[in-house]
């Protein structure tokens, strides 16, 4: 799986996109923007399909296939801190507000 997905982004010589907005500098905006992508359901069966190939990756790897074994658990956990990161990031804009409305 990860040799195959490497070898799909060099034949195809993906260029990395790259948006050229800035994230927002204020905490609420960019806890809005976390809870749009946290939301949005393209994004949601993205991160659910690439998961689940690299779930399915580890598993059928064979036994002595340690080092792609542990590559194909670090995408996936990598993908669990994205969407931790945009939890952690809506989290503390809702704190903020709630500060706010507290005050």
């Amino acid at each position: 799986m990860i040799r195959r997905l490497w070898g799909h982004w060099q034949q195809h010589r993906l260029i990395p996109w790259r948006s050229s907005q800035q994230p927002p500098s204020d905490p609420a905006q960019l806890g809005e923007a976390a809870r749009r992508l946290l939301d949005d359901p393209t994004l949601q069966l993205a991160l659910e399909r690439v998961q689940a190939k690299l779930v399915e990756s580890w598993r059928n790897t064979a036994v002595g296939a340690l080092e792609e074994r542990e590559a194909a658990y670090r995408l996936w956990w990598a993908a669990e801190q994205l969407k931790t990161e945009l939890r952690i990031m809506l989290g503390n804009a809702r704190a903020i507000e709630a500060r706010q409305r507290a005050a």
